[in-house]
């Protein structure tokens, strides 16, 4: 069972098994999903894979009753939805090649029928998708009305909780965001073949692709936010999708360059494009701001990734697993995102990251972030994209009446090294070239890489699969703190940043040389504007 290790079933299964102490294991097992290869099979002739089928079927039915089951994953939300689609596709089978089973049949799915309509065992999210899409196989396969219109208010109501009119996802990572379309799709054309009327908010859901689109990195990768880890969305049937997903060999690309969701995701690059430079070469990068509870979201509100040069230099965590583990612990938490985090202080587990400025122009995009996550601090960042630059500029506010101490983290890809220079670190991918740059106020850097005590340094890259990848910290203390940060991929060399003397203190002037442009960025507390550098001049870098 995909993504485990094989396992022998015995020739008398308990129904306790859990050979990997999983619970997604013990979880599928209790599907019977792995069954559907027999069973198609049999609908082939194959006489042996019917009689394999149907002695596990019965076997599971007799053994794992409603109200007695040998484990406690057997009527689980969702495994009890899938399993009750396995018996009833497995109609058609009976009835042709064993219909004095029919009436077992007949019971075993009206029992599950009878439990995914009982309301205290309705879950959540994709688990409650799954099992009103079960729900309304069971009520066709009946021919039971009432059943069926039940499901369809249920379908109608989770569409509307689950997608906004954006047709965003809630549930908080981009995989699922992708995951979840491909399910909804299957389950809506159920309707389509049944010449049903599809549930009220369907059109929600016909939104998602072109978001699913803008989450794609330029290498045709789901940009890792929440419970994702490296994939591709090539099974989503659209033109955007086959856009991102073939470096726009196939396909349409979605019309702007920037796109922010209401849902808490502003998502922007350089490009989507063109003969003089493909869409795999452009820069990309992604801003998260909202709730931090999500159901496969992390508490990653502010934390940003970036992609530029053919290569991940700022990354999410990712998945990893779904059981408890040192490392699902890590890569789950604040701490592992790019964010700026208080120490010593508790997170607050309800903090909720608001968007309250994003100014997009064909020059830059500006955004202002303001961050509940530890009370008594008030806590701000902004982001700055130079559209001409392709770099981003970071400013982190910190303010407390009692001494603070704050570490900014930011996560690189597995294939960056980084080299501490000063208040500098130079980024290295093969002949790649990025800089972090940090105001030289007095700030503590270090660098830390496949650490497992305490567990740090890595990011996940498959189920239970894991890649050592560096992480820079930048720590500095006082009762209000300012980090200003800049990430730039360079061409041929590292980027260089200087500051430029202003007379208002408020206000930052940098001046930022990528190797493809070099440009002065001045930053005042509400807006940002690129002032012309004075002919033939080269200012040395400000020493404070």
């Amino acid at each position: 069972m995909s993504p485990h290790p094989a396992w022998t079933l015995p020739q008398e299964p308990t129904w306790q098994e859990d050979p990997f102490s999983d619970r997604n294991w013990a979880f599928q097992y209790h599907m019977l999903r792995w069954l559907d290869p027999l069973r198609r099979a049999a609908s082939h002739g194959d006489s042996r894979a019917f009689e394999m089928w149907l002695r596990w079927m019965q076997d599971w039915v007799e053994k794992n009753p409603r109200k007695s089951p040998r484990s406690p994953w057997a009527w689980t939300d969702m495994s009890d939805g899938i399993r009750a689609q396995q018996l009833c596709l497995a109609a058609p089978l009976l009835a042709e090649h064993a219909p004095e089973h029919l009436e077992w049949l007949d019971a075993a799915i009206r029992t599950h029928a009878a439990h995914l309509a009982d309301p205290k065992h309705m879950g959540n999210a994709n688990h409650a998708l799954h099992q009103q899409e079960s729900l309304f196989v069971c009520a066709r396969v009946l021919q039971d009305p009432d059943l069926l219109a039940l499901a369809t208010d249920r379908l109608s109501a989770l569409l509307h909780e689950q997608y906004d009119e954006q047709g965003v996802n809630a549930e908080g990572a981009v995989a699922y965001h992708y995951n979840n379309y491909l399910w909804w799709e299957r389950a809506l054309r159920r309707f389509d073949t049944e010449r049903l009327p599809r549930p009220d908010g369907a059109g929600r859901h016909l939104h998602a692709p072109e978001e699913i689109a803008h989450a794609t990195r330029p290498d045709g990768t789901l940009v890792s936010i929440g419970d994702t880890d490296v994939q591709n969305p090539k099974l989503v049937a659209s033109p955007f999708i086959s856009y991102v997903t073939t470096n726009g060999a196939a396909g349409t690309a979605p019309k702007d360059l920037v796109k922010v969701y209401d849902a808490g995701y502003a998502f922007g690059r350089s490009g989507w494009g063109d003969r003089s430079r493909q869409y795999a070469d452009q820069t990309f990068y992604s801003l998260r701001f909202g709730p931090a509870r999500r159901v496969h979201g992390h508490p990653d509100g502010t934390s940003l990734t970036y992609s530029a040069s053919g290569t991940h230099w700022l990354v999410d965590p990712g998945k990893y697993q779904y059981d408890k583990s040192v490392p699902r612990t890590h890569f789950i938490s604040r701490a592992a995102h790019s964010v700026l985090t208080i120490e010593n202080r508790k997170v607050f587990k309800e903090a909720n990251v608001e968007l309250t400025r994003s100014h997009i122009t064909s020059r830059s995009h500006d955004f202002l972030l303001l961050d509940n996550s530890f009370p008594g601090v008030e806590l701000s960042r902004r982001v700055l994209y130079s559209a001409a630059g392709e770099y981003l500029v970071i400013i982190d506010h910190a303010t407390s009446k009692r001494k603070l101490t704050g570490t900014q983290r930011w996560q690189l890809g597995t294939a960056v090294e980084a080299t501490v220079d000063d208040h500098r670190v130079r980024l290295d991918a093969g002949d790649r070239r990025a800089m972090l740059w940090f105001d030289a106020a007095p700030v503590e850097l270090s660098t830390v890489t496949g650490q497992e005590d305490p567990f740090d340094g890595y990011v996940a890259t498959g189920w239970k699969k894991m890649a050592p990848a560096t992480a820079v910290l930048a720590r500095r203390s006082g009762t209000e703190l300012r980090f200003v940060t800049v990430i730039a991929a360079g061409k041929g060399a590292h980027p260089t940043v200087e500051t430029v003397p202003f007379k208002d203190p408020e206000w930052i002037c940098l001046e930022i040389d990528t190797g493809r442009l070099r440009e002065r960025i001045l930053i005042s507390p509400r807006s940002a504007s690129f002032p012309a550098i004075p002919p033939a001049t080269r200012l040395e870098p400000h020493a404070t």
